[in-house]
């Protein structure tokens, strides 16, 4: 049985601000995904990412990333008013990965390096 997913009349829809997020693979500045996002991923977590057909489907098997770093471009209190009178908010954030190394044992000694050079 299937739920409705309609929203109760009356109740303002959800505001999603979108930002662009750019995977880059941590230890080859490899940028391997670039494209707007309305959630963000914590350090630590899993990202799967798809190659997908111009209609949406997966044309090839996902991979997954595990997040090292997440740095989003915030506008410091210096920045120019805006032009359009809007606030200044986050429109970048670049998100860090590595391959998953609980899934390819074999990658978990070169990563563990990488990881311990980027803490230094």
């Amino acid at each position: 049985m299937r739920r409705s997913t309609k929203r109760p009349a009356g109740l303002p829809e959800p505001v999603r601000d979108m930002i662009n997020l750019r995977i880059v693979r941590h230890d080859r500045e490899q940028v391997l995904a670039d494209c707007e996002s309305s959630v963000l991923p914590n350090s630590g977590e899993v990202l799967q990412l798809d190659t997908v057909d111009s209609d949406g489907e997966k044309r090839r098997p996902s991979t997954l990333w595990r997040v090292v770093s997440v740095t989003l471009h915030v506008p410091s209190l210096q920045s120019a008013p805006r032009n359009d009178g809007t606030k200044h908010q986050v429109l970048q954030v670049d998100v860090e990965v590595l391959p998953d190394v609980a899934l390819v044992p074999e990658f978990a000694h070169h990563a563990e390096k990488v990881l311990s050079e980027s803490r230094m």
